[in-house]
């Protein structure tokens, strides 16, 4: 019994720190913009580009990734996806040109949105039982940080070794992160099971089970909490993007080196990502707000405040403690609110049958930001002095935040109303 909990945990840990690093190659101008601009030959601008054509391609995969999930070996999928994802990070260390740097942005997004996304989040929800999903998924978010987190603070400390004009130190980085991809491809072989696919499933399951039909996507989107859903990951979301350029922030505004605002970006956006994840599942269940839709909302208005504070300092940056502070509150508050916002459609006593297509349209709509967000603010680096394209990405970030207020809002007095509803006895009839 001991034996198969401790499998089980290895089990998840293997899912959700593959789902969580898989995305760091596709994702590593979060860390190194500048050295990316230096030794891969891309502008501000180019550099955005290449974010926004993953993000273009994620949002299209999205949705086919949950059929994905519920049609095909969980363990096949995830082990070829990760295997491919290092056979590409092997190409991106010869630093090639942007027009193949778009394409390998496109395979990132087949290998790690159509064929890693659901698949993980389903995978590691098979693994409790109904009661468990909240600690299953808490413990997902939490271990997905743990290796992500691990494998940037080993990589900042392998880039840290060369001179700082050497380009074998980005190579170097890319080189690890394949290899460890490949590795986890390989233990996701022996460990991942196929899941609950048509051939698995019990005679009883599949007549309790309603089957997919293109319809479900319709009465999704006539649900109104499926919008209020989307538009606070959506929020969420911006500012997620947002923290990225923490490091570009700070090196900038403030004078850091290099390094040392590197450093940084690990801690905002991997460090706090292990952290806040399941901090903010414990709030949600010892605290007295007891939602998450609540505590997205009281962690909206946290951001708020920051914003104003980060627009006030922006124009006359003093104090670097006083900069990194702030960045580090409103990355708490971002990364709390990542861990809580899909549990926001469970909340809102959305149907089992639709949950997944309810899941996949939010991540359509919630994840858009990665669309815009990174060229318009390269744009502004590329174009405005750093004083303002700064000013105007906080000016996104406060503008998104006020979304996510409004849109829990609407959530929460849908949710209360349906609630009353359902606490009003039904007429008993003869």
């Amino acid at each position: 019994m001991q034996n198969n909990n401790f499998r089980r945990w290895l089990t998840l840990a293997i899912i959700s720190i593959s789902g969580g690093v898989s995305f760091d190659l596709a994702y590593l101008r979060y860390i190194y913009q500048i050295p990316m601009a230096k030794f891969m030959g891309f502008t501000n601008t180019e550099i955005g580009f290449i974010m926004s054509t993953f993000g273009i391609a994620a949002i299209i995969l999205y949705a086919p990734s949950g059929v994905v999930a519920d049609k095909f070996s969980h363990r096949k999928m995830m082990t070829f996806a990760m295997i491919a994802t290092g056979l590409l990070g092997f190409l991106m260390s010869v630093y090639p040109p942007f027009w193949v740097m778009i394409l390998i942005q496109v395979a990132f997004a087949i290998t790690t949105i159509l064929m890693l996304w659901s698949v993980s989040i389903k995978a590691a929800s098979l693994l409790g039982n109904h009661e468990e999903q909240g600690k299953i998924m808490g413990w997902m978010e939490g271990l997905r940080g743990v290796g992500v987190m691990l494998l940037a603070v080993f990589t900042m400390w392998v880039f840290s070794l060369f001179m700082p004009e050497d380009p074998n130190s980005l190579k170097s980085v890319i080189l690890i992160y394949s290899g460890v991809y490949i590795l986890l491809g390989i233990l996701c072989w022996f460990f991942v099971s196929d899941g609950y696919t048509s051939r698995t499933e019990s005679d009883s399951e599949k007549k309790d089970k309603p089957a997919f039909k293109l319809s479900d996507i319709l009465s999704v989107l006539k649900i109104s909490t499926t919008w209020y859903c989307s538009m606070i990951i959506f929020g969420v979301y911006t500012i997620y993007a947002i923290l990225s350029y923490s490091t570009n922030y700070l090196t900038e505004m403030y004078g850091m080196t290099l390094v040392a605002a590197s450093y940084m970006g690990i801690v905002i956006n991997k460090i706090f990502r292990a952290m806040c994840g399941p901090l903010g599942g414990l709030v949600t269940t010892y605290s007295r707000f007891k939602s998450p839709t609540r505590v997205i909302q009281f962690l909206a208005v946290i951001s708020v405040i920051t914003l104003c504070a980060l627009l006030f300092t922006n124009q006359n940056p003093g104090s670097v403690v006083v900069g990194i502070g702030l960045i580090l509150l409103l990355a708490f508050a971002c990364y709390a609110s990542r861990g809580l916002y899909f549990a926001c459609i469970g909340e809102a006593r959305t149907p089992k049958y639709i949950m997944g297509t309810t899941v996949g349209i939010c991540s359509v709509i919630g994840f858009l930001p990665d669309v815009f967000v990174y060229p318009i603010v390269g744009y502004w680096q590329d174009s405005l002095p750093p004083a303002e394209a700064y000013r105007n990405m906080w000016l996104m970030g406060l503008g998104a935040t006020c979304l996510v207020i409004v849109f829990t809002f609407l959530l929460f007095n849908n949710m209360k109303r349906a609630s009353q509803q359902a606490a009003i006895p039904s007429p008993i009839t003869e």
